[in-house]
């Protein structure tokens, strides 16, 4: 028996100290694992400000080398513009490669999030896919081709009688306005900038409450998150970048009858035209190209509008404590006419009746008006009581409806621990009087033994 305790008091402390030991070493792994996913955090912050740098750069040098080949006969390339294009090519390369570094840190960092250690697991069809569309996107750029081989940079200029100008077709459209245009679409890296420097993002409280809830923090989430807290300021910015993206990319697409491209200021008129969908008809686009981007910017506009009327409504309405504000004061107006209506049943009621109590005829005048009004004060009486039933219908709103609720609930709860406590204490009442009535019956039962001990005496 004491070699059992003492084998027993031996193994005790072995397996306390493997637990602190499993213990330690799951501490130990959860503090590698974060440490790993701060720094992959950082990188990928990192990575993504040089990518959304270059994304910016590329499209700067894109319309620098357009503005300057605009102003060439024919659209003629020159030194510095071949030279902007090399510049380009390298930007969209080294481009390329961060693209494909931030990928990789992403895949490494939900692995890490999710426990998983080989990596490429995590590589679906759909993620592939959308790597190789944001590659395409990005390799979209006007390459170098034949170096000019003079430096001489003529503005456009058109004979008098038109022998030397020759008209663009509505199909015609410049190959480096082709490939240069789709580099718009580079603006998407600096959604994902603003992204991983917002502070959604970058707060663990957030993100921690997001995934509890199976909420992902991502773009999508940020642009509602934005658009409820400064909707006119976000709505303005989109509204600015369009306006910009679409004046120029009509002016580099559509040309006058002199074979020169629209003005800034003229191709801002045109979009500002088909953005409203106004159309006043004195500048139209002349290409294919140029009807494409108009047509876009319509529907844009049309959608950004209906935002806008949606933002503006929400900024309109009444808040819940303007509503009761309001609705009081209505209250308050509508008890007033209640109370006239009421005063005035009652003394067109008596003048009917005084009326008819002078001998007057039913179809006098003055009987027929009193009961006229009497008719209309008891209609107009039951009007404001609808009113005023529907306005306390109109105070309860969901927020109320959810806080009746949980008080309800509650005073159920409560309600139901009371019961629960009265069940006991009627049980212990039920056990006493169970127990009283024993201890009756055993002292009836001793005084009779008495009795018939003190009767066998006294015989």
């Amino acid at each position: 028996m004491d070699s059992n305790v003492s084998d027993d008091k031996k193994v005790l402390p072995k397996t306390l100290n493997k637990q602190k030991s499993v213990a330690n070493i799951s501490l130990s792994k959860l503090s590698h694992r974060l440490t790993m996913r701060k720094k992959l955090h950082k990188r990928l912050t990192l990575v993504t400000d040089i990518m959304c740098f270059l994304g910016i750069l590329g499209i700067i040098l894109m319309i620098i080398k357009n503005e300057l080949i605009f102003s060439q006969i024919h659209n003629n390339d020159t030194i510095v513009s071949w030279s902007i294009k090399v510049v380009i090519s390298v930007s969209t390369v080294v481009l390329i490669g961060f693209i494909i570094e931030y990928h990789r840190l992403d895949i490494s960092l939900y692995a890490l999030n999710n426990s998983i250690e080989n990596r490429l697991v995590t590589l679906t069809k759909t993620k592939i896919l959308l790597i190789v569309v944001e590659i395409l996107i990005c390799a979209i750029h006007p390459m170098p081709r034949v170096f000019p081989h003079y430096s001489n940079e003529s503005p456009k200029n058109t004979s008098s009688d038109g022998s030397t100008s020759t008209t663009y077709s509505v199909s015609y459209i410049y190959i480096d306005v082709v490939l240069g245009l789709p580099m718009f679409l580079r603006l998407y890296l600096l959604c994902r900038f603003i992204l991983y420097h917002s502070h959604l993002f970058l707060d663990a409280s957030s993100r921690s409450i997001g995934y509890l809830n199976r909420i992902s923090i991502d773009y999508f989430f940020l642009i509602k998150a934005y658009l409820e807290q400064w909707p006119i300021f976000c709505l303005s910015i989109f509204c600015i970048f369009i306006f910009l993206i679409g004046s120029w990319s009509l002016r580099a697409c559509d040309y006058t009858s002199s074979n020169e491209h629209l003005t800034m200021q003229d191709s801002m008129w045109l979009f500002i035209e088909t953005f409203t969908t106004v159309g006043y008809g004195d500048i139209f686009p002349s290409t294919h190209c140029g009807r494409t981007v108009a047509a876009m910017a319509s529907l844009v506009g049309i959608l950004t509008t209906a935002v806008f009327i949606t933002v503006l409504t929400q900024k309109l309405l009444m808040n819940r404590w303007e509503k009761y504000v309001h609705n009081f004061v209505l209250d308050v107006e509508l008890a007033k006419e209640r109370k006239i209506q009421a005063a005035n049943v009652i003394k067109f009621a008596f003048l009917a009746w005084y009326i008819k109590k002078k001998n007057v005829s039913s179809s006098s005048f003055l009987y027929l008006q009193a009961q006229r009004r009497s008719f209309q004060a008891i209609r107009s009486l039951h009007l404001i009581k609808r009113k005023q039933g529907q306005l306390v219908d109109s105070c309860i709103d969901q927020i109320d409806l959810i806080a009746t609720e949980r008080n309800t609930n509650t005073q159920i709860s409560g309600v139901t621990e009371q019961l629960q406590t009265m069940e006991v204490k009627m049980y212990n009442v039920e056990e006493k009087l169970v127990e009283m009535n024993i201890n009756i019956n055993n002292i009836m039962n001793d005084i009779q033994k008495i009795l018939s001990m003190l009767n066998k005496v006294a015989k």
